[in-house]
């Protein structure tokens, strides 16, 4: 992370009092318009930017008035201008928690897309620049992409989600790897053994699904052997494949990554959920479906988002930071009706025959 430059900074190279610098990038009358002028070409040079929230709070001290006039960026990178948000795009909408969480701080959220026509980097950079902006949330990338160009130095940033893997910024996501461990631990407990894990979306994110296979793994060591099951890994399934897996291993339960379609392909082949087989949730989308499953509160991960980026503004930490902080958030259990409080005996033990 490069060095902010401080208004102290300007007022060395100059050769002026702070006070007297800080007057004259305000633009105040009783400075000449020259000293005006040489001080802020030295700004210039140096990068230096007012602290936006410092700004904020002087104008509001003067007026007397709250004041929500210092912008955050929500950048989003997606092929259509609305594509990362729901229905379009799976996964939780962070939007909405950030913006009620940013006009909390007395910020505005305001949304950027990097794909309009004619953007470039270095342009976007230089209009955040132009405009003041200080903070940057970027969500989640589009499948395929996982790396931006911008000129970071200028900026405090947070990511959303798990998808941004170059550079390494400051990131909030949900705690996948948690997820495994957890949803595996609660089949364990209720007494199933033969557990199987099946991706069954197409946009299932590698950083993902490897946090959830890597929990997966770490909890079948719990098991007998004769009851790991390997990983179904051939995804996004299909109602064929998935099935023929389902007829090789005989799981009696299963986590998956979207449970709506397996649920169909079940009950098409007459497979009852729960009693033949119990079925959770790993990324639960829709808490008002009774699946059983870890769901993640949008909302709770964009205000958690904003209030991160709140610390780093108010600090004045831009640029890629030496050491990334990543803030997990823990999902909340939802019982729902596809898994049964108690693995049947019968069911447990034809499992284990097989």
């Amino acid at each position: 992370m490069g060095k902010v430059a401080t208004i102290q900074d300007v007022a060395k190279k100059v050769g002026m009092h702070r006070s007297t610098v800080s007057r004259a990038l305000s633009g105040h009358p009783g400075i000449p318009a020259e000293t005006r002028e040489m001080v802020k070409a030295a700004a210039e040079e140096l990068e230096y930017r007012a602290n936006p929230l410092v700004t904020a709070l002087m104008k509001s001290r003067r007026n007397g008035q709250k004041v929500k006039d210092v912008v955050i960026a929500y950048v989003t990178s997606h092929p259509t201008r609305y594509g990362w948000r729901p229905p379009a795009m799976m996964g939780p909408d962070y939007y909405p928690g950030a913006a009620v969480c940013a006009e909390e701080l007395g910020f505005k959220l305001e949304h950027f897309w990097l794909a309009e026509p004619g953007m470039t980097p270095a342009r976007f950079s230089d209009i955040l620049w132009s405009r003041g902006i200080a903070g940057i949330l970027i969500d989640r990338l589009p499948l395929g992409l996982d790396r931006l160009d911008l000129n970071w130095s200028r900026f405090s940033i947070v990511a959303l989600g798990l998808t941004l893997a170059t550079p390494r910024v400051h990131h909030v996501g949900e705690n996948h790897f948690s997820t495994g461990l957890y949803l595996m631990q609660k089949c364990i407990d209720r007494g199933y053994r033969r557990i199987g894990l099946v991706f069954s979306t197409p946009d299932d994110y590698p950083r993902v699904g490897h946090r959830w296979i890597g929990a997966y793994l770490c909890q079948q060591r719990k098991l007998k052997k004769v009851n790991h099951l390997p990983i179904y890994d051939e995804g996004p399934t299909d109602k064929e494949r998935f099935l023929k897996w389902y007829k090789r291993w005989r799981p009696d339960a299963i986590m998956v990554s979207w449970a709506t379609p397996v649920l169909e392909w079940l009950a098409e082949a007459g497979i009852a959920v729960p009693e033949d087989l119990g079925v959770v949730e790993l990324r639960k989308e829709q808490p008002e479906l009774q699946h059983a499953g870890l769901y993640y509160s949008g909302a709770d991960l964009g205000a958690q988002a904003v209030k991160t980026l709140n610390g780093l503004m108010n600090r004045a930490e831009r640029g890629v930071p030496k050491v990334p902080n990543e803030i997990l958030v823990p999902g909340v259990w939802l019982e729902g009706n596809t898994l049964l409080p108690q693995a049947p005996r019968s069911q447990s033990r034809k499992s284990a025959r097989s």
